[in-house]
């Protein structure tokens, strides 16, 4: 296994989904363009040194999710209107990156997560067997924008080294 990496304290700022908005093929294309048509992204690029497209899973205990879209900001910047700041702890994480040729926002969430998941494994990286259980259940994945274009992707999952098991039922 590859050393976790200490991440410190970080924010990320932008609105949260649930499995409800996304579509029919289990995607949030709908709500990446409804954020970026109510101009939040725009807000966003301001209060950022380097602009980013992002999403964050907040994985439950009990199966669900939260799905947010935003950008990964300086600690301590306030939220535009609409918005919320979540602020992510310092702790121990696997981080990796790798080329794209943009946004890989149209793909179902399990297989931009799985494809994720993926990557940080072949880094090195052990995946807790049930995120929802961890005291930190965040995975992030970040676009950073260049001159009005992305060419990156960075994978980000929090993982304790103390909590990679779990358990399959709940008593």
């Amino acid at each position: 296994m590859t050393d976790l990496i200490d991440q410190p304290t970080s924010q990320f700022v932008g609105k949260v989904y649930t499995t409800e908005s996304s579509d029919q093929m289990g995607t949030f294309y709908p709500a990446w363009q409804e954020f970026e048509a109510d101009g939040y992204f725009k807000q966003l690029d301001q209060l950022c040194s380097q602009p980013n497209r992002s999403y964050l899973v907040v994985f439950s205990p009990y199966g669900n999710f939260q799905y947010w879209i935003g950008s990964v900001t300086p600690v301590g910047v306030a939220a535009p209107a609409g918005l919320e700041a979540v602020p992510l702890p310092a702790g121990t994480v696997g981080k990796t990156s790798g080329p794209v040729n943009g946004l890989l926002n149209q793909l179902p969430v399990q297989t931009a997560v799985g494809k994720g998941f993926e990557m940080l494994e072949k880094a090195g990286f052990t995946i807790p067997a049930h995120i929802g259980q961890t005291d930190h259940p965040y995975y992030l994945e970040s676009y950073p924008v260049t001159d009005g274009k992305v060419s990156q992707v960075q994978y980000l999952l929090y993982i304790n080294p103390d909590q990679l098991g779990g358990y399959d039922e709940f008593d």
